[in-house]
């Protein structure tokens, strides 16, 4: 991108132009066209300093604007595409989703794994789950979710996410049985889930692939499948790993 925004120099507020940047991104990442206004409020912005940064952002094409709204652009979405561990766990997973798919007529599946404390989606179909909670690929998991419990799993002081203590996560981080976790509090998104880990050559989780579903009751007709699916996954990519030379993501 341009030096003027590349360049670490100036500061907003206590914040970098570089960390002014990304936080619009940020808020662009979750999939919705937003007004100026919206955008710069979530971003924690000043309305003059959004509009200055997303002008540059947009002549870069890392953002395209439309009609006074904002969405990611083009260039954003194609540096993404890069990134080798989504690319290998996306490899791995794409015959197991489409199989979990033909089995299961409703809800959706998802590969999930952390990015600087959140959890993030890297693949996923959802259907009629979309309607409710995007499965895309960038999307952020609201914290406390069956992913990202599996990916707490093996941590002996596991960092709790928002809304929780350490108490608490803990807690709910060892009920899991260590090859599926639940989440079944439907009270901020009517929807539930099931997921299990993906391991790499070495048995570390990677990632975890989950189940979503409407219905709380589906929930056991999906976990053993959710779990079979992981497994595939991890030999997958540990085959994929293994004739790139490489021995973990």
């Amino acid at each position: 991108m341009s030096e003027a925004i590349t360049q670490n120099t100036g500061t907003i507020g206590g914040r970098s132009v570089l960390e002014g940047a990304f936080a619009l991104l940020e808020v662009l990442a979750h999939g919705n066209e937003m007004g100026l206004t919206q955008l710069a409020v979530a971003a924690g912005l000043p309305k003059a300093t959004a509009y200055r940064l997303l002008n540059q952002l947009v002549a870069e094409g890392a953002v395209q604007r439309r009609e006074g709204r904002y969405r990611i652009g083009p260039r954003v979405f194609r540096l993404g595409q890069t990134w080798q561990p989504a690319r290998l766990l996306r490899a791995a997973s794409a015959r197991p989703l489409r199989q979990l798919t033909a089995a299961f007529d409703r809800g959706g599946f998802s590969l999930a794994t952390t990015d600087r404390g959140h959890t993030m989606l890297i693949g996923g179909i959802g259907r009629e789950i979309d309607e409710i909670f995007p499965l895309r690929p960038g999307v952020l998991l609201p914290p406390g979710t069956a992913a990202e419990q599996v990916l707490a799993f093996g941590h002996p002081n596991p960092t709790p996410p928002e809304g929780f203590s350490a108490r608490e996560w803990s807690r709910r981080v060892d009920m899991s049985d260590g090859d599926l976790a639940y989440d079944t509090d439907m009270s901020r998104f009517p929807l539930a889930c099931v997921a299990a880990p993906v391991h790499g050559p070495a048995g570390e989780i990677v990632a975890a692939l989950a189940a979503t579903v409407a219905e709380v009751q589906r929930i056991p007709a999906a976990a053993e499948a959710v779990k079979r699916a992981a497994g595939l996954v991890s030999t997958n990519l540990t085959k994929l790993l293994r004739s790139h030379g490489m021995l973990t993501l």
